[in-house]
């Protein structure tokens, strides 16, 4: 299950890529038929969208990766600290 956590977010990196840069991109296309203004804010939002892809990408590959590199969490023995608190009395 531990792996299932820790492949979830990869699985979530080709959605931002995706939504990141084609949002924008659609945004700028829209604007640019009101506007007439055909190509520039379809480059501005192209920018926009690959620029919002990247931050993604890096904030996701950072976070699997501190997961990955964090050590197991493992439950306290009880018997040992009361061994450890028994030879201190």
């Amino acid at each position: 299950m531990k792996q299932l956590r820790t492949v979830g977010p990869l699985l979530q990196l080709g959605w931002v890529v995706a939504f990141s840069t084609l949002i924008p991109l659609g945004i700028g296309l829209l604007l640019d038929r009101r506007f007439g203004t055909a190509p520039l804010l379809t480059l501005v939002g192209a920018l926009v969208g690959i620029v919002a892809g990247t931050f993604g990408t890096v904030r996701i590959a950072v976070r699997t990766l501190d997961a990955l590199g964090r050590p197991p969490e493992t439950q306290p023995d009880t018997e040992t600290e009361t061994i450890g608190k028994e030879d201190k009395a």
